[in-house]
């Protein structure tokens, strides 16, 4: 049965999504010029107005991954960072996989959907209006391009999340609410990232999607679909012709994270932010969140200190079973992706013990535990837990691993481009080649994507994709506030899918939940 889409996201989607749109120089993705009233024939029809409706897209691409503020939906984007084996969660995700709580009414599920489907709304109309725009066509299919890269990657990331999804390819049209067919998906997705690929370059400006984005999603979507050939070719195509290598371990979260490394990195500027729907986008609470409060530790012995962090939340950790993965003496990722506590030392000057080495016997996960240092932030204040700087979002380690995977189901254990890959990523860790892999299995493989991208925007849906959540999160994920009362979860398969939010059931009528809710 055809039905008037009337979705209640929708339904006031012009007003919602204008609030989104500036006006952008073409240098300079954070330079805007404000205007209070963009009418539909401006935006659909003129060649500002499509650059403009692209960057309206990025801010809410930003806000999808690194929102502004500590409520909903950072914790629902957070999500996908803790809730796997490699963390522990206090407050934040706490929720994840209970059954009283991880249902359809929850607010992290909802709230995912909401924002997943006004992105693809948002490029259907994009994309269905630009042809009729008259302006330089290479140019136009360069903005194009970044649209579609956009929405292939958003509807991958609504698929792989939900599984029951309602696939729209234009705005406000009747569609039926049915469980769409994965491969009329899949279909979609990669043929929007092939037009990306042929119409992108290498080179992009800061804040932009190039060549290197679409391929590496275009190869993530034929891992998914168990086309490792394809995966292979287009990681393949980054690593030989891509501008990107490895930079320092103590380069890759530092400065502005515009480094070789990146393949895309979310930009924000203070000086421009006055909330999400801003060229600058709006404080977050990232670098604060994985964080312990060292200075509630011990007897006044620790003040506030930017080097350590600074103010935090610690809303959730790094487990002791990702701990257990690090050559804790060689691989220097243990002491640079997280905080070196060893290092501490007692900062405050009225202490008797100032500048002694400070150790806790704290058995409280917010005032001390081993903490992630991936989204430290040198210039937040140390009083603050408010963070404007930039996050890598893609970079070339990833792309490494993955393309180290394809060429293992491509090659087996000891396909010689698949070690290639994985030991360029272990020789920057530990600064030789004396701890190189000489053949790759399984769990090398996840043990060395664990080290390498712990708490970044992947795992979860790494371990989805093997066909191993469930199973690895309930070994090792782990919900509490110290030693004494952290305990596991037992997930349940059927979690593996989110639960299509009870709103949108009701309000769709035919569309089915998926199992076990």
């Amino acid at each position: 049965m055809k039905l008037i889409n009337k979705l209640n996201k929708f339904k006031n989607i012009y007003i919602l999504l204008l609030s989104f749109l500036l006006i952008t120089s073409c240098d300079n993705l954070l330079d805007e010029t404000p205007i209070d009233v963009i009418d539909a024939n401006f935006l659909y029809t003129t060649e500002t107005g499509l650059e403009s409706g692209v960057t309206g897209l990025y801010n809410l691409m930003r806000e999808l991954y690194y929102p502004a503020g500590t409520d909903a939906p950072i914790q629902a984007s957070a999500f996908f960072r803790i809730a796997t084996d490699l963390g522990v969660a206090r407050i934040a995700s706490s929720w994840a996989y209970d059954p009283n709580q991880y249902n359809p009414a929850a607010i992290g599920p909802t709230g995912k959907w909401d924002q997943l489907y006004l992105i693809i709304e948002r490029c259907n109309a994009l994309i269905e209006n630009a042809p009729n725009i008259d302006m330089d066509q290479t140019k136009k299919d360069v903005l194009v391009a970044q649209v579609r890269a956009m929405r292939g990657e958003v509807y991958m990331e609504l698929y792989t999340i939900y599984h029951n999804i309602v696939l729209k390819t234009e705005p406000n049209e009747d569609v039926e609410y049915a469980a769409a067919e994965p491969a009329d998906i899949w279909a979609l997705v990669n043929s929007d990232l092939d037009f990306a690929i042929s119409k992108l370059d290498w080179v992009v400006e800061q804040g932009r999607y190039g060549q290197g984005v679409a391929r590496h999603l275009r190869g993530n979507a034929a891992m998914w679909q168990e086309d490792w050939q394809e995966a292979a070719d287009q990681y393949d195509a980054i690593v030989e012709n891509g501008p990107y290598h490895l930079v320092g371990l103590d380069e890759v979260f530092s400065g502005d994270r515009n480094n070789a490394e990146s393949l895309y990195t979310y930009q924000f500027s203070q000086e421009l932010a006055s909330g999400n729907a801003s060229a600058g986008g709006g404080a977050t609470a990232y670098a604060s969140f994985f964080n312990n409060r060292y200075y509630e530790a011990g007897s006044g012995e620790m003040v506030q200190a930017v080097e350590y962090g600074g103010n935090a939340f610690g809303w959730a950790f790094p487990n002791d079973y990702l701990q257990s993965l690090y050559d804790q003496t060689n691989d220097q990722r243990y002491v640079t992706y997280y905080y070196d506590q060893s290092a501490y030392v007692v900062n405050n000057p009225d202490h008797a013990n100032f500048g002694q080495p400070f150790v806790s016997t704290e058995d409280n996960y917010r005032r001390y535990h081993w903490s992630l240092k991936k989204f430290h932030d040198e210039n937040k204040p140390a009083t603050s837990t408010d963070s404007y700087q930039n996050y890598i979002h893609y970079r070339f380690a990833e792309t490494l691993l993955f393309g180290a995977e394809a060429h293992w189901r491509l090659g087996g254990d000891t396909d010689a481009t698949a070690l290639e890959y994985i030991n360029m990523v272990r020789r920057r860790a530990f600064g030789d080649n004396d701890h190189d892999y000489t053949s790759i299995t399984l769990n090398t493989y996840l043990d060395e994507h664990a080290r390498e991208m712990a708490f970044e925007h992947s795992r979860w849906f790494v371990l989805k994709r093997l066909g191993l959540l469930a199973e690895r999160v309930t070994m090792h994920f782990k919900v509490g506030s110290n030693s004494t009362n952290v305990a596991g979860r037992d997930m349940q398969p059927y979690m593996v899918n989110y639960p299509i939010p009870q709103s949108e059931i009701e309000l769709m009528g035919t569309f089915p939940q998926n199992d076990g809710y």
